[in-house]
């Protein structure tokens, strides 16, 4: 008669209690350490996506006096007035079917700015793009849920008329044209984080 061998008793070995707490609590301290880190690069590159369209909307408002010899705003713009980048700037750089209507401020339908479509915040807001509308016109929203301000030197002096928040000495800064965004905090008047092209 055989004799089978002894059945092993043995049974796979567990973590113990001790050992899970340890890797819970490693884990919670990386995850502790990249959160700070992963929202400081979050908000660096919103801030370089705020300067690089300011840049561009800049570019594509001088590409329009370029084609045109005229600023993308109506006759009765005054020097001083703040221009946001809503419809009534965007139809004209973005080409849409009214500005190239007779009379239009963009006849040829040049489109001079083009971006990213724009994501929805809620509450009519949109951030980081073009809202583009079946026109062909739209918005333009910066990644903190505003439009973008503009000023032009309307009476073709080469200086325009600087914003109040800028507390730099003068009144006027030797460009034809001012592009800027409210920052994180969307407060224009409060410089300390306003994103600008000059």
């Amino acid at each position: 008669m055989r004799m089978s061998p002894p059945i092993s008793l043995s049974l796979p070995r567990a973590f113990t209690l001790l050992e899970l707490l340890v890797v819970i609590a490693i884990i919670g301290i990386l995850a502790g350490i990249m959160f700070p880190a992963a929202i400081g690069a979050l908000q660096k590159a919103e801030r370089a996506h705020a300067e690089q369209t300011v840049s561009n909307l800049k570019i594509a408002v001088s590409a329009y006096f370029t084609e045109y010899r005229k600023y993308p705003v109506p006759l009765s713009t005054n020097e001083g007035d703040e221009i946001r980048s809503n419809r009534n700037l965007m139809d004209v750089l973005l080409g849409s079917d009214g500005a190239k209507e007779q009379g239009g401020l963009n006849p040829q339908g040049t489109a001079f700015f083009t971006d990213r479509v724009a994501r929805s915040m809620g509450d009519g807001k949109y951030r980081k793009g073009i809202k583009l509308e079946t026109d062909g016109g739209g918005e333009l929203w910066d990644p903190y849920g505003e439009f973008y301000y503009v000023r032009m030197d309307l009476d073709h002096n080469n200086r325009t008329e600087k914003p109040t928040w800028d507390d730099r000495e003068g009144e006027v800064l030797p460009q034809s044209i001012l592009v800027w965004c409210a920052g994180k905090d969307t407060l224009e008047s409060q410089a300390k984080d306003n994103i600008t092209s000059w």
